[in-house]
This record gives structure tokens, C-alpha cells and sequence, in this order.
């Protein structure tokens, strides 16, 4: 079964038929936001969204029916091929280690982050390339996924960029790190950063984004001082 309008397809089955009216609905209150962040008028070709009620086919279309098996990890929940998404339903995204305590609306960030990628993908200037860390960053940011914070990348430059996966909290560093980006940077300039994230100096980057966290610590902390007084 399917919903379309010009921007997405989703395809369910007949069990999640409500569940995908609720959220193609959401989706599209998302779309205008994520599009105009790129300065995107449109994309290049309907994004196609399947939603999944068999993990087996998820973990498939994963692995390339386990010819990669390193690909899927039990966390994995959706991802995002050649403009297409492909997203666990709600009962089976619940049931993935991690995803246990969360609601429908995290849900449909998930969903949205997704999207994101598709949107990036669209402005990126060498489509070959696609360094994990500020792909994720900005997917994370832009779809509200704020439980990802933290206080400081503790991890080394050359692991986020090598070996962004395997770093544990790889999306807090990624989320912080573009919430520095987003802070200290014009949209225009961070645009330009997107379009070409490889070239980005990712231990400078790292050890920008701790000062801007210290700094932001300092501030709050004198902030608490004041009000005190």
C-alpha cells in the first residue's frame, strides 16, 4: 500500500496503515523546514520511504542479503539508500536495544534525520563522499534529536573521522559538534561546510567545539552566580 504527494512514497502493509496516515501527515509538516535549510526548492526525485514489518528484510536490504554483515548492528533501525528510506515499523523500531523506553515522536525524528541525509546528499558536490561525522551532525541536529548533548568530545579527532561508528557516543559528539558549528558559523558558511564536509579540519574542529563548551559551561555557571545574588 502507498501514500504519495511530490516530495515522498511511503509504502506499508495493511497492519500499519493508520500508523503510516499519522505519520506521512507528520512527515510533511517536517519536509518545508529540512528543505529550506538546504535552500532546496525541490529534490531531484521523489524520496521513496518503505516501511518495514519484517526485520529479516531490513537486515537484507542491510547487509545486501549478508554479503556485508558487518553493515547491520541491532541498533540499526533505518537508513537511507540512494535517495530512498528504509525504516523498521513502530512495533519492531521499539524492540531494538536502545529504543526500548522511546515514544512516536522520536519515531518520527528518526525518520526526519533520515530525510536529512537525503536532503544533504542533494547539495553535496562530491556524492562519492560522505564523512559520517558532519552528515550525522547535521541529521541529528535538524531533526530535534537533543538527547544526544553532551559536555565534551572526549574521544580523538582521528577516531571520529576514521572510525566514527565504532566511537562510543559517535552521535552526541556528532549533535555538539554541529551545534558549535551552527553557533559560531553564518548559514551560508556552514552551507558551504555541507557541501563539502570532507574537507573540514576535524581535530581543529574537535578542540573549537570543547573551548565552545567550556566557554558555555563558564557561562552558565556565572549566569547560576547571578541569579543567586
Amino acid at each position: 500500500m502507498e501514500l504519495k504527494n511530490d516530495v515522498f512514497i511511503i509504502n506499508y502493509s495493511e497492519n500499519d496503515k493508520d500508523f503510516a496516515k499519522t505519520l506521512f501527515n507528520q512527515l510533511n509538516e517536517n519536509k518545508k523546514r529540512v528543505m529550506d535549510f538546504f535552500e532546496l526548492d525541490k529534490v531531484s526525485k521523489q524520496t521513496y520511504i518503505k516501511i518495514y514489518d519484517n526485520l529479516q528484510d531490513f537486515i537484507n536490504l542491510r547487509t545486501e542479503n549478508g554479503k556485508f554483515p558487518e553493515r547491520y548492528k541491532p541498533w540499526n533501525v533505518a537508513s537511507a539508500v540512494n535517495g530512498d528510506i528504509h525504516i523498521l515499523n513502530f512495533d519492531l523500531y521499539k524492540k531494538a536495544p536502545n529504543h526500548e523506553n522511546r515514544e512516536f515522536d522520536d519515531y518520527l525524528k528518526t525518520l526526519v534525520h533520515e530525510f536529512v541525509h537525503v536532503c544533504h546528499e542533494e547539495i553535496l558536490k562530491d556524492k562519492s563522499i560522505k564523512p559520517a561525522l558532519l552528515m550525522e551532525g547535521i541529521a541529528t541536529k535538524l531533526a530535534g534529536q537533543d538527547n544526544y548533548q553532551t559536555n565534551h568530545i572526549s574521544c580523538s579527532a582521528s577516531e571520529l573521522k576514521t572510525n566514527f561508528y565504532n566511537v562510543e557516543n559517535h552521535y552526541s559528539y556528532a549533535y555538539t559538534i554541529m551545534e558549535y558549528l551552527m553557533d559560531a558559523t553564518s548559514h551560508s558558511d556552514l552551507l558551504e561546510i555541507l557541501k563539502e564536509p570532507h574537507k573540514v579540519d576535524v581535530e581543529e574542529l574537535v578542540k573549537n567545539t570543547n573551548q565552545y563548551l567550556e566557554n558555555k559551561q563558564k557561562d552558565d555557571l556565572n549566569n547560576q552566580e547571578q541569579s543567586v545574588k
